[in-house]
């Protein structure tokens, strides 16, 4: 299924203190504009860096580029949300600015989609290669989650994720933070959307450190991400 909109999709990014990567982000999000037409949001979430300076200086690598700019960090969550509201396609695609996910798949997400039969359809990688510590902490919370909600809910924050963009109240009730990835799953599981899945390279992060890269952060946001699934699950309540 095709977007109505001359973009085929909008690709949406939020960037909060990745100075480092985005030069090779931009340079990627070039390269994968040569082969579909597609919209590209860019958010410079809150940035303590420079780099709006730097998303300045490259900006001009881009087609079609809506860059916006939050003041404050209020969460990736958040970012995600005013991109889509602010998005100029019906099909949306998110991800991180991180480059540990091949910008490639987010074609991909698009293709698997372009070539289903419904709008009810819901795509989303698996990550693979990755880390024993990384892939140990998604299994806990696959478990957890998936007692907790009573469905298969693995690799819930796998990037990138795709839909057609969903009424503006069903985007705005979704949490500002990171589960914002599980939110939409859940929402896509219960509304009984076909969830395509498939197998992308997770990369070694060349720059900087992402908030749970380590097994002291790891062990620290268990009992956050713990929280946020609970109050998920009252929420839908």
């Amino acid at each position: 299924m095709s977007s109505e909109n001359h973009f085929k999709f909008s690709l949406i990014i939020p960037c909060y203190n990745e100075s480092d990567n985005i030069e090779n982000l931009f340079e990627k999000i070039s390269e994968i504009q040569n082969e579909l037409n597609f919209e590209v949001i860019i958010i410079n979430n809150g940035s303590t860096d420079n780099s709006i300076e730097v998303i300045n200086k490259n900006k001009f690598k881009l087609r079609n580029l809506n860059l916006i700019n939050i003041s404050v960090n209020k969460g990736f969550g958040y970012a995600i949300k005013v991109g889509i509201n602010k998005s100029n396609s019906e099909i949306v695609c998110y991800t991180h600015a991180d480059m540990q996910v091949n910008l490639k798949s987010c074609l991909e997400a698009y293709n698997r989609f372009d070539h289903s039969n419904s709008d009810k359809v819901f795509v989303k990688s698996i990550r693979k290669n990755r880390p024993t510590l990384h892939t140990l902490f998604s299994q806990l919370m696959f478990i957890f989650n998936t007692i907790l909600f009573r469905k298969i809910l693995y690799d819930i924050h796998s990037q990138p994720n795709l839909f057609k963009k969903l009424d503006k109240e069903i985007i705005n009730s979704a949490p500002n933070n990171m589960s914002i990835d599980l939110y939409f799953y859940l929402y896509f599981k219960k509304n009984k959307f076909e969830i395509i899945r498939f197998d992308t390279e997770f990369l070694e992060r060349k720059h900087g450190l992402g908030s749970n890269d380590t097994l002291k952060k790891k062990i620290k946001y268990i009992p956050l991400a713990i929280t946020n699934s609970i109050k998920l699950f009252f929420y839908d309540k």
